[in-house]
């Protein structure tokens, strides 16, 4: 035996269905264009941000990078709502003793990679080799951002790719 949904629940479900249909706001408001500059559209070169994010790095003297939200248009195109991934993309002149120090304690080895950098940023990177590996990685990561690192061989110049998602 087959049990049939009374008469009054399928009324129900069908004036639900259409008083929830006619909710909608009519037309989508107009698109202005006018947006903020995303953050990575401008080279920085303040250190705070750096060292702060970055404790291994000591106290660097120099840095040229960009940072911001990955994926924000700075044109007319809307961005879409929800948690963003932020990177910061850097070459920072360290300390020779911070330098010496990531290198005796990390070990970084020339296995011929080069750092994939934003055109704008990649104009200020030194030429290499680099030295790079999971330890130096790993140490210029922390539970907030996970960091790829180049040491340029013979220098004390570090490339700093780090994504905070």
């Amino acid at each position: 035996m087959t049990r049939q949904l009374p008469l009054r629940w399928i009324g129900a479900a069908v004036a639900a269905s259409v008083a929830l249909a006619g909710c909608g706001t009519g037309d989508p408001p107009a698109r202005t264009g006018e947006r903020t500059p995303a953050q990575t559209d401008r080279i920085r070169h303040d250190l705070e941000p750096l060292a702060s994010r970055f404790p291994e790095i000591g106290d660097p003297i120099s840095a040229t990078w960009i940072g911001g939200a990955l994926g924000v248009a700075t044109d007319t195109r809307v961005s879409v709502p929800g948690p963003s991934a932020y990177i910061v993309e850097a070459i920072i002149d360290l300390q020779p003793s911070t330098a010496d120090a990531l290198r005796r304690k990390y070990a970084p080895a020339a296995v011929g990679e080069t750092p994939d950098l934003d055109d704008r940023l990649a104009a200020y990177a030194p030429s290499g080799p680099f030295l790079t590996g999971a330890a130096l990685n790993e140490a210029l990561s922390n539970t907030d951002w996970r960091s790829a690192a180049y040491l340029q061989d013979g220098s004390d110049t570090l490339v700093l790719r780090s994504f905070d998602d």
